[in-house]
């Protein structure tokens, strides 16, 4: 569970200091994020520890202490929402051939966990062998359940995949986990879609180029941005913010970028290792509070 002590809005920027004392030898001043603490994201769950997108390593995010999880959605033959990043099964299945060309009852037999054990036998679980592929809504069921935030990814495959927009956000309700829930994307027509479908539901813009990001979120009602770490500049997060759009750096892994784009004024990172992360948000949280500027504002 993470509502008593998990992270908040920050609803009046204009009220709190941008800036502190540096904390370190030639460190900068402080970006001032929207929410704060940063929310700590799963990508596709604790997967740096776990098989991807699989049950395990969503519960594993939770126990490491990850205030949501990121997930990749496809569409199986018979239009169901899966759970797995790429196009293909053979990286993260045994199965092989496209995840499109696939029944959900082909997908459910595939082990979706035993090529973590091969590739990674120092990280090996027993439990992780024999992990399945989840449908959309088994993932939403156990996030609404733990009341965890959830990052949806629609991907589209060699091709876009016909109403799948409606499919996902059919599967949303279903699951009564919307609060919970926002939808994100590399491909803006796909985001501009959901908008029309529904007005209410939060959306979240991939990019790996941020040339119109912002002014594109805006259009289609965005809640967020998130770049890749490294275009996740103090300059773009400013911008990000006075257009009250929140910016969530993804691939951030490594404990000292993390540390910098903390302090650099993100407000999540999409990682891998979530355990990590909390250990550098704790520590920059404790240092915080200790003197060196009224960032928090709860």
């Amino acid at each position: 569970m993470h509502e008593a002590s998990g992270p908040s809005r920050v609803e009046n920027p204009e009220e709190a200091t941008a800036s502190s004392s540096p904390s370190s030898p030639g460190e900068q001043s402080l970006g001032l994020p929207i929410i704060w603490p940063a929310l700590i994201i799963g990508h596709r769950g604790a997967s740096g520890d776990a098989p991807e997108n699989t049950m395990a390593a969503f519960e594993l995010a939770e126990q490491q202490g990850a205030d949501g999880v990121e997930l990749d959605v496809h569409l199986s033959a018979d239009g169901v929402p899966v759970v797995i990043h790429d196009a293909r099964l053979e990286r993260t299945t045994s199965g092989a051939g496209r995840v499109r060309d696939a029944s959900l009852a082909a997908l459910k037999r595939l082990d979706a966990g035993a090529w973590f054990d091969r590739r990674y036998p120092s990280r090996a679980r027993s439990h992780y062998a024999g992990q399945k592929i989840p449908t959309l809504a088994e993932a939403l069921g156990w996030v609404r359940m733990r009341r965890m935030q959830a990052y949806v990814e629609i991907k589209l495959g060699s091709r876009a995949y016909p109403g799948i927009e409606t499919l996902v956000l059919e599967a949303i309700t279903h699951s009564g986990a919307a609060p919970l829930v926002t939808i994100i994307s590399f491909n803006y027509p796909t985001l501009a879609r959901l908008r029309q479908l529904d007005s209410r539901i939060r959306l979240g813009m991939d990019f790996t180029r941020p040339l119109l990001v912002i002014r594109r979120a805006r259009l289609i009602g965005s809640d967020c941005i998130l770049p890749h770490w490294a275009l996740a500049t103090r300059r773009l997060i400013r911008r990000a913010h006075k257009a009250n759009l929140q910016v969530l750096a993804w691939d951030l892994d490594q404990p000292r970028r993390i540390r910098r784009k903390i302090l650099d004024g993100i407000d999540g990172a999409v990682t891998r290792y979530p355990a990590k992360m909390k250990l550098v948000r704790d520590s920059v949280q404790k240092q915080l509070s200790h003197g060196h500027g009224g960032r928090a504002r709860n």
